[in-house]
């Protein structure tokens, strides 16, 4: 498990939401940052930048550049043997080469090369799903979870 990043509260953060609303707990990423977005006084907005990145997160990297972060979060669903629901700080090297996501590249992939194209700390926040199914919507178990997972992110890039 990574440590949780520590970011200050004058540092400009980048949050990046991964995932298909179309597959079941695939969406938590997309959910989350919403959340996230939904919560940030707009007094932050010079501060934080909140984006959509999908099934295809590579596709934002120019406006994740033209933001200039200093941190990227990336928000995803992760597999790693836990309970459904539960998230963690997890080191992308320590998930191997496979994505069982529904997007093509894999979170370490994705963190290398953002973190070269940005030159910004990149960290990733992992829920584990109890269901990747098309055309699906959250499991319960995710849904019940979304207010605490919400709360650590909130505490991690100091908002709200």
């Amino acid at each position: 498990m990574a440590e949780p990043p520590s970011i200050d509260s004058s540092e400009r953060v980048a949050v990046l939401g991964i995932g298909s609303a179309l597959r079941g707990d695939d969406a938590v990423g997309l959910e989350l940052l919403r959340r996230l977005e939904s919560r940030a006084a707009p007094s932050e907005d010079d501060r934080l930048l909140f984006v959509e990145g999908g099934v295809a997160p590579e596709n934002h990297t120019g406006v994740i550049r033209r933001f200039d972060p200093d941190w990227i979060v990336l928000i995803d669903a992760v597999a790693f043997d836990a309970d459904p629901g539960s998230g963690k700080w997890v080191d992308p090297d320590d998930l191997g080469g496979e994505s069982f996501s529904s997007h093509k590249s894999t979170p370490a992939m994705l963190r290398t090369f953002l973190a070269r194209e940005t030159g910004a700390q990149v960290v990733l926040f992992g829920v584990q799903p109890a269901a990747i199914e098309s055309e699906s919507e959250l499991s319960s178990a995710l849904t019940e979870c979304l207010g605490e997972l919400v709360e650590r992110l909130a505490q991690a890039i100091e908002t709200g």
